[in-house]
């Protein structure tokens, strides 16, 4: 198993992608925090990852408030004793050409795909720079390296993420800290058909195509160190 004996938060991990890094890290070995907003998603994730026979948690969390999210890792530590892998994978997606957007959804748009970001890596890197090691995994998307029509509030979060992650990829090297930002392109999920019902979904990847290259990152040789990854399907 290459993540025997490793400790892996996954936000956002009730489904989709989250939830396919998840298990895909539980079956390598992992033992498993799963962490969302909504209780009863990530429950049936844990309980899938200890019929596995690893342990899980699962932690409703509002990462885009500090004090919940502080709560979450102190929580995680006095069940695992430390983390060595964050996936920063939450996100949500509400598109509007810019005289629709409204306020209160680019708030939303960025407290919880760039503020809890950083407040999950702020709250996890000290401990990390303590033991000199640690993954830390953030999920983007092609929306995060170019812009378009619609994709406003959603484009600059992204764009957010990307920067925020090379900038703290630079403070984490000199602890061995390796910080990693995923690119996906378009993906079969919940949040996909709701914004792009017409798509068709057998030109779309799957999750769990994203989960095997957030797996892929976090078992190379410990010399070896990936940045980014774009990952695009075929078909569009």
């Amino acid at each position: 198993m290459k993540l025997k004996n490793q400790v892996a938060i996954v936000t956002g991990s009730g489904r989709g992608i989250g939830k396919a890094i998840a298990l895909t890290y539980a079956r390598e070995g992992a033992d498993v925090v799963a962490v969302a907003r909504t209780s009863a998603e990530i429950e049936n994730v844990a309980a899938e990852i200890r019929s596995m026979g690893r342990r899980a948690l699962a932690i409703p969390t509002d990462i885009s408030r500090k004090q919940q999210v502080q709560a979450m890792v102190q929580q995680t530590l006095a069940e695992f004793g430390t983390v060595d892998i964050l996936v920063n994978n939450a996100g949500v997606a509400i598109h509007n050409y810019l005289m629709d957007i409204r306020e209160e959804d680019w708030d939303l748009t960025m407290a919880v795909n760039l503020k809890g970001v950083f407040l999950c890596t702020q709250a996890i890197f000290p401990l990390m720079m303590e033991k000199r090691s640690g993954h830390i995994i953030n999920i983007s998307s092609g929306a995060g390296k170019r812009g378009s029509p619609r994709y406003g509030s959603y484009c600059a979060s992204k764009f957010g993420v990307m920067g925020f992650t090379e900038a703290i990829a630079a403070e984490g090297r000199p602890y061995n800290i390796k910080v990693c930002v995923i690119c996906p392109g378009p993906v079969t999920s919940r949040l996909r058909t709701e914004n792009h019902p017409d798509d068709d979904p057998t030109k779309l990847m799957l999750p769990e195509d994203i989960a095997d290259m957030a797996l892929f990152i976090v078992t190379q040789h410990p010399r070896a160190y990936i940045p980014e990854v774009q990952v695009r399907t075929m078909w569009m």
